[in-house]
């Protein structure tokens, strides 16, 4: 089999990036209309509970122990050799762990939440109802517990580069979103009730992604034979260091409404997850190009493409940062004005508070797009270590500078944070790599190029070999073990 071109590669990048476009726009466009219905119709204080509770339970993503993004690269390099062996053996292992995990997760989930006083927890007044808190909560606890197994099916299909199917079922969930939202409003439901019906048909959508993608992949079809000890080590070995990571960014991205809500009051979360909502839309670029390049990345470092990866790491740097710049620039000059007429006057924050979230804006696109490359190359242990440090920084500037300056400490504790552990250190982690991994390839392409190599026509060799060489056009690249050599 002579593997896909770069081109190719490139394409199927652009079609999970338009779909994902087409996706993310409708989930603008839904994230438009559900935000200030759902502010209106739940009030400032129970909205407060319902940001909190949404980006609170996010914290059991952990729960997967950073082997659905292991899975991202192994089923990336699976593919990359036409392995469907291998990709089912790693599929069936992750499922068979992530399955046991949540089930353990249900159990003792069912034997403290009795004990947690969510009144107390988030802060809510006694006009809003204590038992509607407490069955939010399980709902969404519940619901995300359910989506852990469900969620591998998103990893397999950007492994295999149809991403542009799990957009289709987002989109779709999304629109059903919308209209369960519209329809529990309009029927006056209760707030748990209202949650399942709207953000509940992402779990939806997510369960359709893995039933497309095993529908689609017949050979990944889990069965007990294919479960492996070996694979479940590697997966855990590797997945721990995405682990760190992902307790890194929950830390990050989901601890500041708790920390708003406990110190300041479940009112005061509104204006601060309204405008980091608003100030999210800036990075929806980023998020479309992430899922995409990753498992394009670890493809083409399996066949060891490293001048692609350099081209393209170089080229999605340089637009993610100056497209961040100019919508920070519009977040501080027109946010204020456009979060009242989007949200009304309760979500409007602060000036400064706008300038925080915009400085957030820049950092963040640079990072993500290292971390991208750093995933896919699964060059994640520096960054993992740097992240947790970061992120036991981040609690104690919040933590502290939250009783000083309010919400605004909450962000400044964010990007403090950042700038001081984890820029630097991380960039110099890129830094290494490009040079040392990426540059001796490209020399080393450079060599094969001038060499004898070249030819026109394709010639194939079967037997065994140390590696795969593929050198096309005045272009050459040398991949893992095979059983194959290409000339072309």
């Amino acid at each position: 089999m002579i593997f896909s071109s770069s081109n190719s590669r490139r394409g199927r990048v652009v079609k999970a990036v338009c779909s994902g476009a087409a996706s993310r726009l409708l989930g603008a466009g839904v994230s438009f209309l559900t935000l200030p219905l759902t502010v209106r119709y739940l009030g400032a204080e129970r909205y407060g509970v319902w940001a909190t509770i949404t980006t609170t339970v996010v914290w059991i993503t952990l729960l997967d122990l950073g082997i659905a993004n292991t899975l991202t690269n192994q089923v990336s390099r699976a593919y990359a050799l036409d392995d469907k062996k291998s990709a089912r053996r790693y599929f069936t292992t992750a499922l068979t762990i992530t399955v046991a995990v949540t089930a353990l997760a249900v159990i003792a989930f069912g034997g403290v939440f009795h004990r947690i006083d969510c009144v107390k927890l988030f802060n809510v007044s006694p006009a809003t109802s204590a038992s509607e808190v407490k069955r939010t909560v399980m709902l969404a606890a519940a619901l995300m517990l359910l989506a852990l197994p469900c969620n591998l099916g998103s990893k397999i299909l950007a492994g295999y580069q149809e991403l542009h199917l799990y957009n289709y079922a987002t989109t779709a969930g999304a629109f059903a979103g919308l209209v369960g939202l519209s329809l529990g409003i309009t029927l006056h439901v209760s707030m748990p009730t209202l949650y399942l019906m709207s953000l509940g048909c992402l779990t939806y959508a997510a369960a359709a992604a893995l039933l497309i993608a095993l529908w689609r992949k017949p050979w990944l079809r889990p069965k007990l034979s294919a479960f492996d000890f070996p694979s479940a080590r590697e997966l855990l070995d590797s997945g721990s260091w995405f682990f760190l990571i992902q307790v890194a960014a929950v830390v990050v991205f989901s601890s500041d409404n708790l920390v708003v809500s406990h110190f300041l009051g479940a009112s005061e979360v509104t204006p601060y997850s309204v405008t980091w909502r608003f100030a999210g839309l800036a990075a929806i670029l980023q998020s479309l190009i992430f899922p995409a390049l990753w498992p394009a990345y670890a493809e083409a470092y399996a066949r060891r493409d490293y001048g692609w990866i350099r081209r393209t790491f170089a080229k999605t740097m340089r637009g993610i940062v100056g497209l961040n710049v100019v919508c920070a620039l519009l977040l501080v000059s027109f946010g204020r004005f456009a979060i009242r007429i989007w949200a009304g006057q309760p979500a409007v924050p602060g000036s400064y508070l706008l300038v925080a979230m915009a400085v957030w804006i820049v950092i963040n696109g640079f990072m993500t797009m290292e971390s991208c490359l750093l995933a896919a190359l699964n060059r994640t242990r520096g960054q993992a270590l740097l992240s947790v440090v970061a992120a036991a920084v981040n609690i104690a500037l919040s933590l502290f500078l939250v009783r000083h300056f309010g919400a605004l400490g909450v962000i400044g504790g964010t990007v403090l944070s950042y700038l001081l552990v984890l820029v630097v250190p991380q960039s110099l982690i890129v830094r290494s790599v490009w040079r040392r991994e990426l540059r001796q390839a490209d020399e080393a392409v450079h060599d094969t190029r001038n060499g004898l190599l070249s030819r026109s026509s394709p010639i194939v060799v079967s037997g065994p070999c140390p590696g795969t060489t593929t050198v096309s056009s005045g272009s050459a690249s040398t991949g893992p073990c095979n059983d194959r050599m290409i000339f072309s």
